[in-house]
């Protein structure tokens, strides 16, 4: 759905997905967390969005995210600083990303 534009299909589609991963499908849960950021934030729900991309944030900044979750929430971040510069949420943000890996984003 997010591939064709449908981000509201797409992101009842990723709830029900995630309500439906097993407690043990850790890097599922972070895989489709991230789409459902993604999702939110082409919705304009940009409070929403960031609350969701920080929860697939790693716990410190010694782990990273790789990958195809790491190259998600790259593109988050770039969306996010087009879609609400001056955000609140998109500062806060840009700070956790930055820290939690190590660098700037």
């Amino acid at each position: 759905m997010a591939r064709i534009g449908e981000h509201d299909e797409s992101e009842a589609y990723l709830h029900r997905t995630l309500s439906r991963l097993r407690p043990e499908y850790t890097r599922n849960r972070i895989y489709y967390s991230a789409h459902l950021a993604l999702a939110q934030l082409r919705q304009d729900d940009v409070e929403q969005a960031c609350l969701t991309a920080v929860s697939v944030l790693p716990a410190s900044s010694g782990d990273s995210l790789t990958g195809r979750t790491g190259w998600l929430l790259d593109t988050f971040t770039r969306e996010l600083s087009t879609t609400a510069p001056r955000a609140r949420f998109t500062i806060e943000w840009t700070d956790q990303y930055a820290s939690r890996q190590g660098g700037h984003p």
